[in-house]
Order: C-alpha cells, then structure tokens, then sequence
C-alpha cells in the first residue's frame, strides 16, 4: 500500500505504552564511562528497521522484509513474495501475534491486498483482498476478534468520505462494509524522523507531509455492540453489521492543529463529547443532544474525565500544528468542572499561568492535580461555584548537571525559563507538559528539560532534576511528541494490556489455529517479561553525555522511581537513527544500511546539589 497507508499503532507493547509516558524525561549525570565501541551484533544491507513489541527487528531489504532476533541478530524468518515493503506500509497490531502488510497495485488502483503474519514464524495467517483503498485508521476490537479499518480513496487529499471495512482478526474474513456518511478532514502526517522507539510510536515530529490520514481526531470507541466515531460529528454504526444507528452532525474541526478534541467518555446511556471548545451530552440509543455548554475559548477541550458526578475538562495545552510542522500553544488555559446530568457549570479554574499539563484524578485525597508554568496545584474536588486551590507547590530542582556537562546551558534553564540550550532569539520556554503517576504513589511532572517527582502523601518533591539538550537535530519536536501522550493512546494501552494478559473473548476459541498462535505468543512475551523485570523501572532518555574521554548525545536508563541513572550509553553517530528495548537494555542504530546493537551497560554517576529554584 502506498505512501503511509499504514502507520504503527499507538501502542506497540505490552507495558511499552507506559514506557511511552516516561520516556525522554532525563536524569542529571556526571558520567564516568561512555560508549563501548563494540557491537553485540551487526546486520548489512537494511533499507529501513522497526522494533516489534516482542523485541525482534522488522527488516526492510531490498527483495523484501526480514526479521532479526533482537538478542544475537540472526534471521528468524524472511518473505520475499510480498513485494518491496516500505516502513509506513505495515502495522503491528498490539497483544497479538499479528503483522498486518498491505499492496495496491498501482497507484490508480483502490483494491487492497492485505496479508496477515506471524511475528514469531514469518508464516501467512491469512489474506484477503477485500478492501479497498487507503488506510487512514485501524482499530482492533479484541473482545469481539474484529478490526475496524477506515480507508479512503486517495491519501493525497485531505478531505473524503471514508469507506468502513469490518475483517475477523483471526481469519480475515470480511464481516461487513459501509460508507462514512460525510465528508471527514484529515490531518498531514509528519515525516518520519527517527528518535528511539517512543518517538516512533506516537509520531516523529519531522514536519509535513503531502499524506493525510486520521491521526488528528480520536480513533473510535466501542461499546458492547457498537461504535462511536467522533469525525463531523457524533456517529453509532452497529458493530453487528455495521449500519448506521443514528447521526449527530456538528463541527469538530481545529484548522490543522492535532487532538484537540478531548476522547469521548461514555457514562451509563450518554456519551460525552468535545469539539471546538463545546461539550455535549448526547443520548446514546437516540443520538439526541441532552444538554449543550457554552464555548470555553480557542484552546479547546482536549482532555475529559468523569469523577463521580462530574465531567472535568481541560480547556488549552500544546498542539501540534500539521501544516506548520510545530509544537504551538494554544490558550486559555485552564480546568471546567461540570454537573453530568445538566451541564451546569460547578466551577472554572483560570489561575493556570501560561500553561497546563494533562489532569491528574487523586480520588483518595479528592483532589485534581494540574502543572502549569511554575507550580503543580492541586484543586480540590470538593469546591461548589468557586475552586479551591488544595494546595501549590512551587516547581523546584535540588539535582543539576554541571557546567563541565552541558557548557553552563542547563543551569540557566528552569521551568518556564528562556535558555541558549534551544536557540538564539527565540521565545521557548520549558513549560511542564505532562503528569504521570507511578506505580509507588508519586506523580512525575515532565517537560522538555525538566523532570520532578511529587509525593502527593508528604506534599513534597521526592526528587528533581533538569538536564541539557542533547544536540541532536529536530530533538525538541521528538521530545513534545513523546511528553504528548493522547488519551486515546492511554485507553489503546489499557485495552491491549488485558488482551495480552490471556482476557480475550471466547472468539477466539472458534479457531483452534488462531488460539494456537495466541498462546504461543503469550507464552513468548510472558519469558520476555518476566526477564526484564529484573531490570526495574527503567526508561530510556536523551541528554547530552560529556566524561573524560569522550562526548555527545546519548541516553540514559532512568528509574522512575528514584530519580536515579541507572545505564548510559552514548552515540558514536551525529545522526542517529537508533530504537531503544526499554526491557532488554539494548540499543540499535542504523547508519548508512547497516544495524548494530549495543549493549546499554555503563553506569552513570550523579551527584546532589544545591536547590536552584527557578533560576
């Protein structure tokens, strides 16, 4: 299939989409031994690489694609009667053995042969040649042994009505299609500019594109037997046999600004939605709208969340600008809470400075959490008609990389500082871009240089830092990109975990091949995983490294828990064009064709210093 007919999917491995959450945060380091110049193996003559959820490597060649064990690089399988597959023509579906490829035979052609493998044997699961045209989105319904493709007839434009194709996971077979009933806007998509497996998953932020697909607006959301689709409106197709179940039409389109739209929620008989700065309640067996709020502004309602009988949302953030290839902020900010059942405005938070992170729900405590420009608030949830602020920590870094490290750049930087380390004459701040909890309590508050860890028990930072840019091209879009995990992401993440678990449906069991190779692929991803817990939690990073007898840019294995670097390595290429396995602590890099892979072993060190506030 031609020109990013298929895109990855959000989420390529089991608990790789947490990784995603902490990936690009850094540690500060004073390393002391850099980068072992001698690969753990080596592979001449890629065209392209991908790494695959199970630790493996997709290989593009020139007479095809091949697979390389990510432990010792030895072929596991090749197929060369596919044709010549290009990195954007294939998908890797999430907690199943499945890699989907596609063809068209030629450009004026819409049929689509699509051919599903197994990722552990190379061997066909199955082939259809059912579809038609190009591929813009596609969702997996494990519970129900489905995928839900949208497709449309040329990728060059950036409006059409897209065709709907049901296909049985396990077989292929095609279930049912339909016609989107209105014309839809597409999004550019970026090209692609490699930045370690994060970077990869959730988009390259390399700049525009002549391709469009769907990647700015929610994928679907389904529930029991139906599906919701949020594009020019509200739409239920019925799962069963995929007709429309009713319509509710309305503008949802921000100009060429990415995800600005919060993912529906659904509660009980209503289903929530947000488009151009409006929320609405609509009736999910009629499609009728219940109630209808005011327009919160220009920075839209990109986040909701239901919190007992109240629907939260997050008005502004950071967008990415498909037809400006950057990063742009967009305002006001703030936090809408209102009443589910009438729409009613409880309260508005608008004491958000410059800028505003995901939200964070602490039910125990009954507080929101939110960081903007300079502090982390917490909002308690308990305010009737006016907010209450629970408490406000100002943001603070008590670890810091030396001038000898990053040339003084660094120590000039602080969350909501303008800092040498991004350019001159530019206005860029560092504003916190994200909030993550972990799994001991602690919520991680990110930005593109910063990085704390806040203990909502003590109401203390538990640790902080900050760190230097790391010299490589285009890195800050790679950063935003990583910190801009979407909702959807999230839920995509959840669903395929239990998936992978073993909670798939009953479906499944039909096809004796099918449970076969699931259970095959379970028992591989449960030694892989089972392996790298040994590892702890770690994520990889980028920063600039600098020691005794070497320097450049590199990466640095962070324990999300502690703060501390854990492993570094750092790279022997101006350019890198590297994949990193979080779980395996090994790095891949490919320069003019050929693939090594390096053993991230090195330990960094570090060292506390004194409390530097904002400086």
């Amino acid at each position: 299939m031609k020109s990013n007919t298929f895109k990855k999917p959000l989420v390529s491995t089991f608990g790789a989409a947490v990784g995603i959450l902490f990936a690009f945060s850094l540690i500060a380091i004073f390393p002391s031994k850099l980068f072992a110049d001698t690969p753990v193996w080596s592979f001449d003559g890629a065209k392209w690489y991908s790494l695959m959820e199970s630790g493996n490597l997709m290989v593009g060649t020139k007479t095809g694609v091949a697979m390389l064990s990510g432990t010792d690089g030895k072929t596991v399988w090749t197929r060369t009667d596919i044709g010549e597959i290009k990195e954007d023509e294939y998908t890797e579906l999430a907690g199943t053995p499945l890699i989907l490829f596609a063809d068209n035979s030629g450009w004026a052609q819409r049929k689509t042969k699509l051919t599903a493998v197994d990722t552990l044997t190379g061997e066909t699961v199955w082939q259809t040649d059912k579809m038609l045209g190009f591929t813009v989105n596609v969702s997996p319904v494990y519970d129900r042994d489905m995928l839900i493709f949208l497709t449309i007839k040329d990728n060059r434009q950036n409006k059409d009505k897209p065709d709907i194709f049901a296909l049985k996971m396990s077989t292929g077979e095609l279930l049912w299609q339909n016609e989107y009933t209105e014309k839809v806007d597409l999004y550019g998509v970026e090209k692609k500019k490699r930045g370690g497996a994060s970077a990869m998953l959730l988009g390259s932020g390399g700049g525009r594109s002549d391709r469009f697909n769907l990647d700015g607006e929610n994928p679907p959301i389904f529930d029991g037997d139906s599906m919701y689709m949020t594009y020019a409106g509200l739409h239920r197709y019925s799962l069963t046999d995929g007709k429309l179940v009713w319509k509710t039409l309305y503008d949802v389109t921000d100009g060429s600004l990415k995800n600005t739209n919060g993912q529906a929620v659904i509660d009980a008989d209503v289903i929530y939605t947000s488009a151009q700065g409006i929320i609405r309640a609509i009736d999910k067996n009629t499609g009728a709208v219940k109630w209808v709020t005011k327009d919160f502004g220009k920075g839209g309602i990109a986040e909701m969340q239901l919190h007992d009988n109240v629907l939260y949302g997050r008005m502004g953030g950071q967008f990415f600008s498909a037809k400006k290839g950057e990063w742009l902020e967009k305002g006001p900010v703030g936090v809408v809470a209102l009443d589910k059942n009438s729409g009613n405005t409880n309260w508005i938070y608008k004491d958000a400075n410059d800028s505003i992170t995901n939200m964070v729900v602490l039910p125990n405590d009954n507080v929101m959490l939110i960081a903007d420009k300079s502090s982390l608030i917490g909002l308690d949830l308990s305010s009737t008609g006016k907010v209450k602020e629970a408490y406000k920590i100002k943001l603070k870094f008590k670890r810091s990389l030396g001038a000898a490290d990053v040339g003084g750049k660094a120590a000039a930087i602080a969350f909501g500082g303008i800092g040498g380390a991004f350019g001159k004459g530019a206005k860029r701040t560092d504003n916190p871009v994200s909030l993550v909890r972990q799994e001991n309590g602690t919520v991680v508050v990110r930005g593109k240089q910063h990085l704390l860890a806040f203990d909502p028990k003590t109401k203390e930072i538990a640790w902080s830092t900050k760190y230097g840019a790391p010299g490589i091209s285009g890195w800050e879009s790679i950063v935003m990109t990583a910190l801009t995990v979407t909702a959807a992401a999230i839920s995509q993440a959840n669903e395929a975990n239990q998936f992978q678990r073993g909670n798939y449906n009953n479906a499944y069991r039909e096809n004796s091949r099918f449970l076969n190779l699931m259970t095959s692929y379970q028992q591989f991803m449960g030694k892989k995983y089972q392996s790298s817990k040994q590892s702890g939690n770690i994520y990889y990073v980028l920063t600039k490294i600098k020691g005794d007898g070497d320097s450049g840019s590199g990466l640095i294995g962070v324990n999300m828990l502690t703060g501390n670097g854990e492993r570094q390595i750092i790279f022997n290429d101006k350019s890198p064009d590297y994949e990193v396995d979080e779980f395996a602590g090994v790095l891949f890099n490919m320069n003019k064709g050929k693939i090594n892979a390096y053993s991230i072993a090195d330990k960094p060190e570090q060292r506390d210093a004194e409390d530097d506030g904002d400086k």
